[in-house]
This record gives structure tokens, C-alpha cells and sequence, in this order.
């Protein structure tokens, strides 16, 4: 098993934000649940971000810590300064 990086109480707006920032950028994206409680699966190119959002424990997200270097190349500088990533 790889080791994995987790960011916790995430706000809602930047959890979303991160989710249509990679999808726009043609990662895969797979997304359900409700308004009490969502996840999203983002893939590409053997990459994979599992992330969840509950109303009461805010956002999370989790990639193998081999990939945070790949995966914050494609993200704004802004977005990975909020996540913690940089």
C-alpha cells in the first residue's frame, strides 16, 4: 500500500473548486451523494484524488503522497497554497 497524503476541513467552496479546476483540465471525474454528504473521484493518466465532504466535517482529500508533485503541477498556485500542498 502507498503512503497517502489527507487534508482535512476543506470549506466547501474550495473543495469544489479543486474538483472542476481537474476536470477541467480532463481528469476523469466521478461524483455522488447528497447535501448532508458528496464524493468525487478524480482520475488521469494512473493518477487518482479520492476526496469526501460532509456538512459537518467539511472537505477531505487523499492522493498517494508519490503523486502530490504531479497533481499540484496542475493545479493553481493558489489552490495548492490553500490546500497545504506546496
Amino acid at each position: 500500500m502507498n503512503k497517502q497524503i489527507h487534508r482535512f476541513q476543506i470549506p466547501a467552496d474550495l473543495w469544489r473548486t479543486v474538483i472542476f479546476a481537474l476536470r477541467d483540465q480532463g481528469w476523469t471525474l466521478d461524483m455522488g451523494g447528497g447535501l448532508d454528504h458528496s464524493w468525487a473521484v478524480l482520475e488521469r493518466n494512473g493518477l487518482r484524488i479520492e476526496m469526501e465532504y460532509d456538512i459537518w466535517s467539511e472537505g477531505e482529500i487523499v492522493m498517494d503522497a508519490a503523486d502530490v508533485a504531479k497533481i499540484t503541477a496542475l493545479l493553481p498556485a493558489d489552490l495548492i497554497r490553500q490546500l497545504g500542498l506546496s
